[in-house]
Formats: structure tokens, C-alpha cells, sequence
């Protein structure tokens, strides 16, 4: 049961107003997934790769080759079958991601909920972690992308292991958490958290609970390397990538869109420091932050590497708010008075994001007429290449995806062969000139990039 919380009638309209103002955000990635305009380079990326399970070239070509795919299969699996029966694979894995971010906001509020938390901590966490998510990576909802519906399996699993009896152990959640690796295999955070908490409860279950997931994780790679060969185990863990400690020291300023939510959370644990909700917060994220690090050392890691950290931001953060009353001292504020400082905090650090695309659709007819003459200028590039002959590559390879052009470059993929030395120099040159392999500047109309609106460059890469 919850504990019991009473609420002023100003505090519940607080938090009802922010949860408004996330949903309000979600308008931008929502009207912009109706639009066959490219919203990051990773979209005809995985396009590609789904359209391999139909066929239409390897899943997992060889390190030699001029393309890669260093992701797990499932995604592809998943959205290949919905190829198979006729639908645009870019506009099934928008619909994807955009309900896996519904799943998140609700598998938050849950796991708050796990912690006798009242429904409306449980709605400031989950909208909290749903608005981190929209304002600051909006790119990657409603992308035809894993990381999304991957994090939220993961969370479905920590989820049922927050429900499980101390004394019970943890198979079926870890084994839904390696079904998340195998859609996106650099969520660390969550299946580190719940194997720790589980072995200081009882060591023999967490060894059970290891030995099961990792029989099924063997038994995954055994069965897609059968199907797939080495390049399956080439692509997936011999992948060439720089790694550089510089770029993990970084990249923390790019938390700062957190910060805030940390000082709330860090107030209410030094308080609470004793409590269940505490030690799993901590663990959580200090879990996070680590897989966060080490996914920054690697070159190209974009700001998903955060989204397990954001979860557990969220989680605490509702918490903390339920809990405020824990905190003897909070500059001479009542507790109501607390918790509307809690939530002019978390609403400031929305509205300070840079993007104002969603205050445009609402206000301006004239920027959402746009999308459809930038669609019409996508259309007629889309015509352009496929007059073509022979293999093209494109600025914008949703344009050649969809002028029925195959995947012949991947330039991040080449890129760091050359920076690791895996191409010498002059190399990639000569074997496109041999492939007859032509490149074509697409218009930039044709991707989301000119449509967008912000007041400095937000992108945390």
C-alpha cells in the first residue's frame, strides 16, 4: 500500500500542469513523424538494415565491406515482419518509438509506485523523466530507432523485479532484460542495478538469476551466429571505434540539463540516506552515470547513453517529492512550499531547453505549411535519384532509400576504419571508384534539420 500523503488542492494542480506541459512537447515529435522528411541519419541506417531481413542485402556484412551494423538483430526481426506485410519500415519504427516513450512515462511512474510512493510522485517522476526525454534528445522520439523500445523492455523488467518478493528470485525479469540486449545491447545501467541489489539480498539467488540470463544470452549469440556466421560476432564486438578518455571527461557538462533533479534527489537522500528508496536511487545512478561514462569514451555515442541515467533521475525524483517531508531543514519552507520550489525547479529546466519547435507549431500556420513544401522538395529529389542508374550514394540516404537505391557508404562506419586504421589512406576512394559508386548532394529540405527551431545548437552528442 501507499503511504499516506496529503496533498494541498495547489499542489495536485502543480503537478497536473506540468505533466501538461511535458505532454505539450510531445506535439513536435508527434507532427514531425507523419512527415517522410529524414530526422537523423539513423533512421534510413536501420531502414536499411530491416530491409535486409526481406532480402534486400546482408544483415551483417563483413568488416571489409564499405557498410556495417554493430546492433543486435531483434530490432530489425520486429520491424521486418511489419515490412513484410506492406508497411514503410521508418514510419513502424516512429510508431514504435513513440509508444515505447509512453511506456517509459508509465513503467516510471510504476517503479516509483514500488516504493509505496503516492500517484501523484508517481505522475511528477514519470512526466519529469518524459520531459528530460522531449526537450533535450527530442530526436530520438518517434525515430525509427531501438533505444527507445529497448529501454523500455529493460524497464519492464526492473520492474518486475521491484514487485518480486525479497526472499524470491529474479529468472523472468533478467531474462526480459537480455531480450532488451539483443533490440540494443549498451543498456548496462538496469540488469547491473537489479543483479546488485539481488546479491546483497541473497547471493545464492542472484547467482541463479546470472546463470539463467546468461544461459539465454549464449544461447541468443550461438543461434544468430549460426544464422548470421562470424560476421555477426565481428560486427557486434569487434566493431572499429576510437576510444578516447577526453571525450567521457567531456561530455559531462552534458549532463546539465540534469543537474538540477540531481540537487532535489541529493537534498532528500542525505536526509533519508537510511531508506529502501534511497539505497535503490543510489544504486541506480551511480550504475547510470558509470555506464554513461563508459559508453562516452567511444566515438559517436550519441546522448541516449543518458537515457538510463535520466530513468533513474526520474525515479528519485519522485520520490523525493513524495518524501519531502523527510527533509528537517529545507530553507525554513513548509513542506507544501517545498514541493512547489521541487516542481518550479523541474518545470525551469524545461522550459530553459533550446528548442522551440512545439511553441511554433503552435503559434504558426506558416512553419507547418512548410513541412509539406519541404516534402514536395523530398519528393523530386526522391525522383532525381531514382533516374540514376547504378549505385548512388546520398547526403541524405533517406532519398536514396526511398528511390530504391541500396546501402553502399556508411560514413560514420568508415570514418572510424580510418581513424583506428583499418583503411589506409586512399583506400575508400579507389573501391567506390571501382564499385561505380556515385555521390549526390541532396537538398536539405529533404531532413529536419531546416525546420528546426532552437535558440543555440542542442544536440549533446
Amino acid at each position: 500500500m501507499a503511504r499516506h500523503r496529503l496533498f494541498s488542492r495547489g499542489t495536485v494542480i502543480g503537478v497536473f500542469l506540468f505533466a501538461a506541459l511535458c505532454c505539450f512537447y510531445c506535439a513536435w515529435p508527434t507532427w514531425r513523424a507523419f512527415f517522410p522528411l529524414e530526422i537523423d541519419l539513423k533512421e534510413p541506417w536501420n531502414a536499411y538494415h530491416s530491409d535486409a531481413i526481406l532480402g534486400h542485402g546482408a544483415l551483417y556484412p563483413e568488416l571489409t565491406s564499405l557498410v556495417a551494423n554493430n546492433y543486435p538483430p531483434l530490432w530489425y526481426y520486429l520491424t521486418g515482419a511489419f515490412a513484410w506485410l506492406g508497411f514503410d519500415v521508418i514510419y513502424v519504427g516512429r510508431a514504435l518509438s513513440l509508444l515505447a516513450a509512453a511506456a517509459l512515462l508509465a513503467t516510471t511512474m510504476l517503479c516509483i509506485r514500488c516504493f509505496k510512493a503516492s500517484w501523484l510522485a508517481a505522475i511528477l517522476g514519470g512526466s519529469f523523466f518524459l520531459g528530460l526525454l522531449l526537450r533535450y534528445a527530442d530526436w530520438y522520439v518517434g525515430m525509427n530507432d531501438p533505444n527507445l523500445p529497448a529501454l523500455a523492455i529493460m524497464m519492464i523488467g526492473l520492474l518486475w523485479f521491484l514487485r518480486r518478493g525479497p526472499k524470491r528470485g529474479a529468472e523472468g525479469p533478467f531474462v526480459v532484460m537480455v531480450v532488451a540486449g539483443f533490440f540494443k545491447h549498451s543498456l548496462l545501467a538496469i540488469p547491473a542495478t537489479a543483479l546488485y541489489l539481488l546479491a546483497r539480498r541473497n547471493r545464492w539467488l542472484a547467482m541463479r538469476s546470472m546463470a539463467v540470463a546468461g544461459f539465454v544470452a549464449a544461447a541468443g549469440i550461438v543461434v544468430f551466429t549460426a544464422v548470421y556466421g562470424g560476421a555477426f560476432i565481428d560486427q557486434l564486438f569487434f566493431y572499429p571505434r576510437e576510444v578516447l578518455f577526453g571525450r567521457a571527461w567531456d561530455s559531462l557538462g552534458r549532463l546539465g540539463s540534469a543537474l538540477p533533479a540531481v540537487l532535489v534527489w541529493s537534498i532528500w537522500a542525505w536526509n533519508d540516506r537510511n531508506s529502501e528508496a534511497v539505497r535503490f536511487t543510489a544504486t541506480f545512478l551511480a550504475f547510470a552515470f558509470a555506464a554513461y561514462l563508459l559508453q562516452k569514451l567511444g566515438a559517436g555515442t550519441d546522448v541516449n547513453a543518458q537515457f538510463e541515467f535520466n530513468v533513474a533521475l526520474a525515479i528519485g525524483v519522485g520520490l523525493a517529492f513524495d518524501r519531502i517531508d523527510s527533509v528537517p531543514i529545507f530553507w525554513g519552507f513548509g513542506v507544501e512550499a517545498r514541493r512547489f520550489a521541487v516542481l518550479s525547479v523541474l518545470s525551469l529546466s524545461l522550459l530553459a531547453a533550446p528548442g522551440l519547435e512545439p511553441y511554433f507549431l503552435l503559434l504558426s500556420p506558416a512553419y507547418r505549411a512548410q513541412f509539406s513544401r519541404n516534402v514536395e522538395v523530398m519528393r523530386s529529389e526522391i525522383q532525381r535519384i531514382a533516374a540514376i542508374p547504378g549505385a548512388v550514394w546520398c547526403s541524405i540516404d533517406t532519398v536514396c532509400r526511398a528511390a530504391g537505391k541500396p546501402f553502399t557508404i556508411d560514413v560514420f562506419f568508415l570514418g572510424q576504419k580510418g581513424v583506428t586504421g583499418h583503411l589506409a589512406p586512399g583506400q575508400l576512394n579507389a573501391e567506390i571508384a571501382a564499385q561505380g559508386i556515385r555521390y549526390e548532394k541532396i537538398d536539405p529540405r529533404a531532413a529536419i534539420g531546416p525546420l528546426q527551431k532552437q535558440l543555440f545548437y542542442g544536440r549533446s552528442r
